[in-house]
């Protein structure tokens, strides 16, 4: 993590240095001298991170490092504050910097505090020196030795407790024994200690297996491998070649004589534990595309598993159901009274260790080294001991709990707002730089999928509850992030965070982040020794519209990330207050304050110039002060209205939401991806819309005096309200080649007839239509959406049939009717007059009628 800190400054440093700000010399001389030390450094922390170290001094030494860089990291922010200042427009105009007598002054203090980075700098090296850590990597070769021993898998040393593997160990036997013309790589991939190291000695060691192959071998590979020495093996395993033998032979000869050993025989290698393509790329070469001859592997990585062979069988080990993790806990504990172990449980025994093993979250590793604690645990006291200190009596108390669905916009608009995304280049945007990073998580298996968007990224993802555990285990080590509560026995304290009975937060003065729980009646305090480290900063509390006391946070003055989300005030003094604070957080990136309680949005919001993203989706309608314009920064934009002023300042917008449409600016930069427009008084002319090139989403809620003809072509989801065309929309609607979605809500058309035509909505995936109350009849070709895969039907309470052109939808796997006629409901059920039209269909749901 801290090479990754150090990193992130670094690009930060060097997107100051590119700017020519020649009256700045000497502050300009200062970053590039702090940029080429923290250079200097990263070499080293790689290799820190690479061997896992764990020698105090060295420890020490990394984390007075990553407070270094994270100082820097202050002084950049520092920095572009006083640019702010200066030009009053947040950008990145710096020529002006100076001028102003209280910004010299300012930048004199930040002189100094440049300087006390730079003897930072030069005693930690004094201290490298004076330790010997300049020399570690030649002494933790013998401590990655043992790790990587402790790590290793034998395939004769079975598991004897095992569970729920039939169905894939079957599954995986018979993919080995297919006659295949080529080499096949059978991969089993998935987070540590899902069971893919187990699942592949039963795999290995199946009799079926063992008759198949001429020959097998079984090796570790690691996060850290060495080539040699897992080819030496391997050649061992399937010759009679000894270690003599191989000892004096590179890399390339023992490709070269493995290939040859293996040419002439049908053979099983099994790779456990490979970490990264490049270890699969040195080491394929050795193998012959023999037929019939396998290589199975297990991976955290499914990337690698693609990676080695895209059309063989990639399997994941499901996860435990709670019956089946009872039953292996139970396994280990218990071993001697396998069959008869509920017998000799009380009720009591039985409750807390059925919650223990909830807690495991399915994971075989997890139950296994529970069921062996509790092996030694007897009497009802030892295993509630236990389980306080697994949480289980304390799991209210969470920010990302297991199957929390995290939307990805807000996951990756937060790494935004702390600069922990790189853009590469210019012709991919931030966002989608960190949908990238989130993909990498997820194809290393640390983060699940939870949802898929139209065009199949990853919408919503979930945490495992294990993950979830370890991150914060390591948040804390790192001063990265904490969780605090009142409560300090709780699993989300620690010993050295912790609130007193009136909620004053006491902590590290190096945390950065923090979730913190409301609770009823607490006044927070944040002390001055904390604030001034503090970046993130999210609230947050187990019921919705939660009433919260006063909340003091008056010296966040490098905050970059505040959520203050289903909020309410428990009077008008504490509104105020907070309003009046709120506006002085100017460094502030990231601001949401969805569905909290306010009377009305302080102007003082204008003060955040460096905002990227604003959420003001209040409790209600609330109008957005006339001051969005001065954060030229602004790419995502949430609220409800704008009223009175133009917004053409803001051309990194990237998503306008909820907005009264008369003050948008058409005129604006094409950068939109996301528009959403309402009016009270109805659009007018909609026709430079056609212009947005980049437009994905669009929404109108609002009368359409005049029907586009052109809509962006590249939209892919649409979706309109209360637009009362006379028109059959469908004609223009279904020539949008890119659309996936669409929706055609209440009073959208209010036509007798409606057409879809054959070939219209090509790529159509999931339509809508509802509330059209005067439609009689709908009308589909053959051919016409020829990808659609879900509909749904609501509210048309004049519309006399199912279109006979339903039948000829052969992908559509769900068709929705809610809140139609009987009579209609009657015609689509079994045995009805349509349901020759329909019964092709997996899912047909009606629910409600007129």
């Amino acid at each position: 993590m801290a090479e990754s800190v150090v990193s992130l400054v670094v690009e930060r440093l060097g997107g100051l240095i590119i700017q020519e700000v020649s009256f700045l010399k000497k502050v300009h001389e200062q970053f590039e001298r702090l940029q080429k030390e923290l250079i200097s450094i990263q070499g080293f922390l790689k290799t820190v991170d690479s061997y896992h170290n764990q020698d105090p001094c060295i420890s020490t030494w990394v984390a007075d490092v990553r407070d270094i860089a994270y100082d820097v990291d202050e002084v950049i922010d520092a920095f572009l504050k006083v640019a702010s200042e200066e030009d009053g427009k947040g950008s990145n105009i710096l020529k002006q910097i100076g001028c102003k007598p209280k910004n010299i002054f300012k930048l004199h203090n930040l002189g100094k505090e440049i300087e006390k980075v730079f003897f930072k700098l030069e005693d930690i090296s004094q201290r490298r020196q004076r330790y010997g850590i300049t020399n570690m990597a030649k002494g933790t070769i013998s401590s990655t030795t043992n790790e990587m021993l402790l790590r290793r898998s034998y395939p004769h040393a079975e598991d004897d407790a095992t569970i729920g593997l039939e169905d894939q160990t079957c599954s995986l036997v018979a993919e080995l024994l297919k006659e295949e013309d080529r080499l096949c790589v059978v991969s089993i991939y998935g987070m540590g200690g899902l069971g893919k190291t187990t699942l592949a000695k039963k795999v290995y060691n199946h009799c079926d297996v063992k008759t198949h192959f001429d020959c097998y071998a079984w090796t570790s590979i690691s996060q850290h491998p060495s080539i040699g020495e897992v080819l030496q093996e391997i050649l061992r395993k399937v010759s009679a070649l000894m270690r003599t033998d191989t000892r004096e032979m590179n890399e390339v000869e023992l490709v070269e004589q493995l290939f040859a050993i293996l040419e002439e025989k049908r053979y099983l290698v099994v790779l456990d534990d490979i970490w990264s393509k490049e270890a699969w790329n040195i080491l394929q070469p050795a193998f012959p595309n023999n037929r019939g001859s396998k290589v199975m592997l297990t991976t955290r990585n499914v990337e690698v598993a693609m990676h080695a062979d895209r059309w063989s069988q990639h399997l994941q080990p499901r996860y435990l159901t709670d019956e089946e993790a009872w039953d292996l806990v139970c396994r280990k504990a218990f071993p001697h009274f396998v069959h008869d172990t509920t017998q000799s449980l009380s009720s009591d025994l039985e409750d807390c260790g059925r919650n223990m093993v909830k807690r495991c979250g399915g994971l075989p590793l997890e139950i296994i080294v529970l069921g062996g604690i509790l092996a030694s645990k007897k009497s009802l006291n030892e295993w509630e001991t236990v389980s306080q200190h697994l949480g289980i009596f304390n799991t209210s108390q969470r920010l990302f709990p297991e199957d929390f669905h995290i939307p990805v916009k807000k996951l990756v608009y937060m790494w935004m707002a702390e600069s922990m995304i790189r853009q590469e280049n210019e012709r991919e945007t931030i966002e989608k730089v960190g949908s990238r990073y989130l993909d990498e998580l997820i194809h290393r298996c640390m983060v699940q999928i939870g949802e898929k968007s139209l065009r199949g990224r990853v919408k919503i993802c979930r945490l495992h509850d294990k993950m979830r555990d370890l991150s914060i285990a390591i948040g804390r080590e790192e001063d990265f992030f904490e969780v605090i509560s009142r409560k300090n026995n709780s699993s989300s304290s620690t010993n050295d965070s912790s609130s007193s009975s009136s909620g004053v937060v006491r902590n590290s003065n190096k945390l950065r982040r923090c979730a913190i729980y409301i609770e009823k009646d607490i006044q927070y305090v944040f002390p001055k020794y904390l604030t001034p480290c503090l970046r993130s900063a999210i609230f947050v509390h187990d019921e919705p519209f939660y009433y919260c006391a006063s909340i003091v946070c008056k010296d966040f003055k490098l905050l970059k990330v505040l959520e203050f989300e289903d909020m309410r005030f428990v009077n008008s003094t504490l509104e105020k207050e907070f309003c009046r604070v709120l506006g002085k957080l100017s460094n502030l990136r990231y601001l949401s304050l969805r569905n909290t309680k306010l009377q009305k949005i302080p102007k003082s919001i204008g003060n955040l110039v460096f905002l990227q993203t604003l959420d003001l989706r209040l409790f209600y309608s609330l109008a957005i002060p006339n001051v969005v314009w001065k954060m030229r920064q602004l790419r995502h934009l949430y609220g409800w209205f704008i009223n009175g002023f133009s917004i053409d300042t803001l051309t990194e917008l990237r998503t306008l939401s909820v907005i009264a449409a008369a003050c948008w600016a058409m005129d604006q930069s094409d950068q939109l991806r996301s528009l959403y427009l309402t009016t009270r008084k109805g659009f007018s002319d909609l026709k430079r819309l056609s212009g947005k090139r980049h437009l994905l989403k669009l929404k109108l809620i609002g009368r359409l005096t005049k029907f586009p003809f052109q809509w962006p072509s590249n939209l892919i989801k649409l979706s309109i309200c209360d637009a009362y065309l006379s028109e059959d929309p469908m004609p223009i609607l279904e020539k949008l080649q890119h659309l996936l979605r669409l929706e055609l809500a209440a009073y959208s058309y209010s036509g007798k007839e409606m057409v879809c035509s054959g070939k219209g909505f090509s790529q159509l995936q999931h339509l809508e239509v509802s509330n059209l109350y005067q439609l009689e009849e709908w009308t589909v070709e053959e051919g016409a959406m020829p990808c659609l895969v879900t509909c749904m039907i609501q509210k048309c309470w004049n519309l006399k049939l199912v279109p006979p052109g339903f039948k000829f939808f052969t992908i559509l796997q769900e068709l929705k009717i809610f809140n139609m006629c009987e009579f209609y409901n009657v015609r689509v059920k079994e045995g009805g007059l349509d349901w020759h039209i329909v019964q092709h269909i997996p899912s047909i749901i009606v629910k409600g009628s007129l």
